[in-house]
């Protein structure tokens, strides 16, 4: 009898994991637009995120500490930049994982997305050609490969999505090349897909940057509308799964465009800090204040209606992005208060940065205004109209653990 109940419950326990043990990616996946899109898009933020975080949060942190001038500081430097090149790569890891591929198409995927993207860039070198790593002259032409930037998020995206479909085509029709799959895989859909990938490069190129420079130019012809339009947008984006970030280095927004949708991210950070210190553990509130916005998602979408503070505070913050020509670069735009990026790029003139992206800086004084006091005043304004007042909400609508 006991033998019987063993045997059942084991039934019973391996019953629980087959259903519980996730479902890997094959030819009998389905891909439906909606899911797939989303998919796409969160990958993509969290390959974003995890490239620029690291260089932009600790840029400063090495430069005004002393540690630049030593050797770990520059090398310790040098490595989170690099981080900066690989985000294609890990746009097209993230991706794929979204999709719970195995670790050879995870790879294939990555690989294709990274060689597509123009993060790094390569050119034949001349025989005689010095190597600057190792100071050999090279006997025969040979190619030199360049990290240059996090290449185009537009183009990584969209070869890591055509790369997802074909490595469902292969598993679907060719049962994903069976034995040989780990030969032809990375040949013929990583070597494949990335060529592909590189030749359509330059047209997406010319959409985004045509995008990056029509924002530029309303921007130019009428600063503060566009500046709290720009908030306006980015104070709603950072509580959506899209990536404020990857928007920003999608389109290359710069100059006032790119300090208008930092300081949008900003007005909807204290719009949140206001409310939840009233309502959430101390460490959800702090954690808002360190840049996890994106966790208030189920409350604010619980009530759509507590969109309305962000919106009007992100416009009212806005007019000082215009009025004292506050501008960022577009790693730097979806930032806000995280690291403090926003701000100190804003401030201090960075010899890295081409004048074409940004080519004003705004004193000590007025950014501790623009950033600070203006958000912080035009927050609890905000607060007064739409809880006090309409009594739209209240602070119980931002309860939340994170």
């Amino acid at each position: 009898m006991s033998n019987k109940i063993e045997e059942k419950k084991d039934t019973e326990y391996v019953r629980m994991a087959k259903e519980s043990a996730p479902v890997a990616f094959n030819g009998q996946t389905d891909l439906h637009l909606k899911d797939f899109f989303f998919k796409v898009l969160s990958g993509s933020a969290q390959g974003i995120l995890i490239g620029v975080l690291p260089s932009a949060v600790m840029k400063y942190i090495i430069k005004y500490s002393g540690l630049g001038t030593t050797a770990f500081g520059a090398d310790l430097s040098a490595i989170l930049t690099l981080f900066t090149s690989l985000i294609p790569f890990l746009i097209g890891m993230a991706i794929a994982l979204q999709f719970k591929m195995k670790i050879l198409d995870v790879g294939v995927v990555a690989i294709a997305t990274m060689v597509a993207s123009g993060s790094i860039k390569w050119a034949v070198a001349p025989a005689g050609w010095e190597n600057p790593v190792t100071g050999v002259n090279s006997v025969v032409p040979m190619n030199a490969y360049i990290a240059s930037g996090s290449g185009d998020v537009i183009n990584a995206m969209i070869v890591a999505s055509i790369a997802v479909i074909v490595v469902w085509l292969v598993a679907h029709y060719l049962k994903g090349f069976g034995s040989v799959a780990i030969i032809l895989s990375p040949i013929l859909v990583g070597g494949g897909i990335g060529l592909l990938g590189k030749t359509i490069a330059p047209y997406v190129g010319d959409v985004t940057a045509w995008i990056g420079e029509l924002v530029e130019m309303f921007t130019n012809f009428a600063p503060i509308p566009m500046a709290m339009l720009i908030a306006m947008a980015f104070s709603i984006i950072i509580i959506t799964p899209v990536s404020t970030v990857g928007i920003a280095l999608a389109i290359s927004l710069s100059g006032i465009g790119s300090g208008a949708a930092a300081m949008g991210v900003v007005a909807t950070t204290i719009v949140l800090l206001i409310n939840s210190w009233k309502v959430n553990k101390p460490g959800v509130t702090v954690a808002i204040a360190l840049g996890a916005m994106k966790g208030m998602m189920p409350s604010v979408f619980a009530k759509p209606v507590t969109m309305l503070p962000f919106l009007l505070s992100a416009a009212i913050s806005g007019i000082p992005v215009a009025l004292f020509n506050i501008q960022g670069t577009p790693t730097t735009a979806g930032f806000g208060f995280i690291g403090l990026v926003s701000p100190i790029q804003s401030i201090v003139k960075d010899p890295t940065v081409p004048s074409s992206v940004m080519n004003h800086f705004i004193s000590p004084l007025v950014g501790v205004f623009a950033w600070l006091v203006v958000p912080i005043v035009a927050g609890f304004v905000v607060q007064f109209i739409f809880s006090k007042l309409l009594k739209l909400y209240t602070p119980m609508d931002f309860q939340q653990d994170l």
